[in-house]
């Protein structure tokens, strides 16, 4: 008995003790680290499911929208063309016309809410070509051109003398030109300034940089990260669909670009947008007031 509580015994046992607890906290720390890592991986399937979920749910409607969409074109080009056999048999000083050019006005707000659903909701073949930006941006402006006169919007230009053409589809791009003018003209109220600035993305030339920016209202931190998210509008009701900018986002993207915004409230908003280009370059500058 007096053997075993030797003090070589005890050392012995105490040495197997320490060992012991040391296996057990390494025990613990990997049981810990394994917590751990099951949290996180727990986390990560959660926001996936999520992702999932989404999609499934942005499919979902937009399978919806293109459905209300299309059953709604008919109805509304038959009411457009018999209001236009209507408005011509009163005078344009008669009451009754000006009520006609009000539900006129309001029928077309509808049959482009309704093309924005089909926009949103198609899958594009895109065409593309060698397009100059420039060329681009001036048309759109030139097609817009009244709208921002009379709100009474000055138009300035930023153009770098040499541009790089880029290939991309005329039409999407030009879609989105529209969108993001209209969008600056509708938050300036009746003045400001519409700012175009085109230069080169990068030192070498592969890709050129779009900035439009406006003196408008701009957009309140707690929107930013939300005005580009399908059906979310800043604007009145009934004013806007909340599809233009996720419209022109997915376009861009298209085009293996990127769009981002930055605004400050009461002061304007910048939109920028990145889009790889062609080697080549068009050197014919055009007139900076050609199209004011």
């Amino acid at each position: 008995m007096l053997d075993k509580c030797s003090p070589e015994n005890l050392k012995e046992a105490l040495e197997r003790s320490e060992n012991y607890r040391q296996e057990l906290d390494e025990t613990n720390r990997g049981i810990i680290a394994l917590t751990l890592e099951l949290e996180k991986k727990t986390e990560e399937i959660s926001n996936m499911s999520q992702q999932v979920w989404q999609v499934a749910k942005m499919a979902t409607m937009g399978e919806l929208s293109a459905s209300i969409a299309h059953e709604l074109n008919n109805p509304l080009t038959t009411i457009s063309l018999r209001l236009e056999g209507l408005i011509e048999q009163f005078p344009s000083n008669d009451p009754i016309s000006k009520t006609l050019a009000i539900i006129t006005q309001e029928v077309e707000r509808m049959a482009h809410l309704v093309k924005n659903l089909l926009d949103f909701s198609r899958i594009h073949t895109i065409e593309f070509s060698t397009v100059d930006l420039r060329e681009e941006i001036e048309r759109s402006l030139e097609l817009v051109s009244y709208h921002l006169r009379k709100k009474n919007i000055k138009v300035e230009r930023d153009i770098a003398i040499k541009t790089p053409y880029i290939h991309a589809d005329r039409q999407q791009l030009r879609q989105v030109f529209l969108n993001l003018f209209t969008n600056a003209s509708d938050a300036m109220n009746n003045s400001g300034v519409l700012t175009v600035s085109i230069r080169n993305g990068d030192t070498c030339g592969e890709s050129i940089l779009v900035e439009i920016s406006d003196t408008g209202c701009g957009i309140a931190p707690e929107n930013l990260s939300k005005v580009m998210e399908p059906f979310f509008s800043t604007k009145g009701e009934g004013k806007g669909t909340g599809l233009g900018l996720s419209i022109c986002r997915r376009i861009v993207h298209g085009h293996h670009g990127s769009l981002d915004i930055a605004s400050e409230l009461n002061k304007g908003t910048i939109i920028s947008i990145l889009l790889p280009v062609t080697s080549s370059y068009n050197h014919t500058q055009l007139e900076p007031d050609s199209y004011q």
